[in-house]
């Protein structure tokens, strides 16, 4: 059973170290983020989750990131639903997608309105690049720079669909398609994508995230 907690202490400088610890592993992750990618035709929507050592790897200098959860399903409010209990189960923060998809996000709202007013919502940020048309090709390389045997960073496991998914894209499509398409991929690299931006405040983020969140609105709803 997963058992992540947030911790905090402070350091012998004074400082405060904040981390998510995982006690049956056990495992220190700096960030916990997750990656949502809508369905595409008969391609079934995405959800990955995957977490960042705190520590850095001595040899290549950067820190290891781990795919914890992974879900997929053709039902856009089955795919929020697990979103919801990702959230709760690993304390996901923030969720990279589509944001912009106003189909989809009708689902997240109407999910959201079935909440009590003391919980707390899924809200998704836009992940970076998520609107280039040559975006395949950017998380696809992001993905397999991550995973080279020299400097292999990203840890899928052996019970991941991803690797997979993955070998299953030509080069030639990697050059001339977009990630929408392979809902799969684009989970992973919108997560991967936010994980790679500057690190910022997680407690500001989701102070902006509810605020955004009281000001959304989609036409019609």
């Amino acid at each position: 059973m997963m058992t992540i907690e947030k911790k905090s202490l402070t350091t012998p400088t004074g400082g405060t170290k904040e981390y998510f610890y995982d006690a049956a592993k056990p495992a220190e992750y700096r960030r916990i983020v997750g990656g949502i990618a809508w369905r595409w035709g008969d391609m079934p929507g995405f959800v990955v989750v995957i977490g960042e050592d705190y520590h850095k790897d001595p040899t290549l200098k950067l820190r290891h990131i781990r795919l914890l959860a992974e879900y997929e399903n053709l039902d856009p409010l089955k795919i929020v639903k697990r979103l919801y209990d990702y959230q709760n189960t690993y304390l996901v923060s923030p969720w990279y997608g589509e944001d912009e998809n106003e189909m989809m996000m009708h689902f997240v709202s109407k999910f959201n309105k079935t909440l009590g007013s003391k919980k707390k919502g899924v809200f998704i940020s836009g992940a970076p690049f998520v609107d280039d048309p040559h975006n395949l090709q950017f998380y696809a390389n992001q993905i397999k720079n991550r995973m080279s045997r020299v400097k292999k960073s990203l840890h899928l496991g052996g019970d991941s669909r991803l690797p997979g998914r993955l070998s299953a894209i030509s080069p030639d499509e990697v050059q001339k398609t977009k990630v929408q398409g392979y809902p799969a991929v684009a989970a992973l690299g919108y997560a991967i994508a936010g994980l790679d931006e500057p690190y910022f405040d997680v407690m500001k983020h989701r102070e902006l995230q509810e605020q955004m969140a009281a000001n959304y609105n989609v036409a019609g709803l």
